[in-house]
């Protein structure tokens, strides 16, 4: 149980033979939390904690690119020197993935909105700086994919139930969504050309137990580039990153009439 004992933190992911169920979210609460109440501040202490630690992870990476760091990065990698960075994307993948399941069972627009924005950009960074890991990087984005389309209609995407807290208004703002497309077209951008590079993550990966983690030991001794039996090949989930995003923000933003024409991309 986590933040204050009133929202519980989604389970780690199971093995899944379908990319649909892997993208699939946990129920959020019935109601939002209430503006300026406790369990909203212990909520926001909890989550922007989250994102501070994978932001330090991220900066203290040790990859094949971790040359191509920034200065920033670099200063904050020096700052940061008692964390310990990330090996793989598989790692970050993990923590990213937990804190989206997080966000979304907050079932609070107001917060949901600006946090999972936050979150896309930390994934998309992971793209660019890391070896992919096709199955731990195709699940997140694809529950992204999920909760960015879900918000814009207002209902669950997949199960079509209506969302709490969107009684009589919209969730996401046409700034939010012009926001949310920019960062959307710029991850398939660079999904797309991690896997021309060839470069993929190690098949053996050990997750360590951090002291401030609840989860325990994660091995995956698997080839993370092996395409499990009833999967889409990775050409059909690389043409799916953010593509229900891309159809529900298109077509909002041509509807909204605020001058922008998008085309859809493959």
């Amino acid at each position: 149980m986590e933040a204050g004992g009133f929202l519980l933190s989604p389970a780690p992911s199971t093995a899944s033979t379908t990319t649909n169920s892997n993208a699939t979210l946990p129920q959020p609460r019935p109601l939002p939390l209430k503006p300026g109440g406790t369990k909203e501040s212990t909520f926001i202490r909890y989550v922007d904690t989250r994102i501070l630690h994978i932001q330090r992870r991220f900066a203290k990476r040790t990859t094949p690119q971790d040359m191509q760091l920034s200065d920033i990065d670099r200063e904050k990698a020096d700052a940061w020197g008692d964390v310990k960075g990330y090996s793989k994307m598989s790692q970050a993948c993990r923590d990213i993935e937990d804190l989206v399941g997080v966000v979304w069972v907050s079932g609070t627009p107001s917060l949901q909105v600006p946090y999972l924005i936050n979150l896309a950009v930390v994934a998309g960074n992971v793209v660019t700086a890391m070896p992919p890991n096709p199955r731990s990087l195709f699940r997140v984005l694809g529950k992204l994919d999920h909760a960015f389309a879900s918000l814009i209609q207002g209902r669950d995407i997949e199960t079509g139930e209506a969302l709490p807290g969107f009684e009589g208004r919209r969730a996401v703002s046409a700034t939010e969504k012009v926001r949310i497309r920019s960062l959307v077209e710029r991850t398939r951008v660079a999904t797309m050309a991690a896997y021309k590079r060839g470069e993929f993550e190690s098949e053996v990966e050990e997750v360590e137990d951090e002291a401030d983690d609840e989860g325990g030991l994660v091995l995956e001794n698997e080839d993370p580039n092996a395409v499990e039996e009833g999967e889409d090949s990775y050409d059909m989930q690389l043409a799916r990153v953010y593509d229900l995003t891309m159809q529900e923000v298109g077509g909002s933003l041509e509807e909204g009439g605020i001058g922008i024409v998008t085309e859809l991309r493959g």
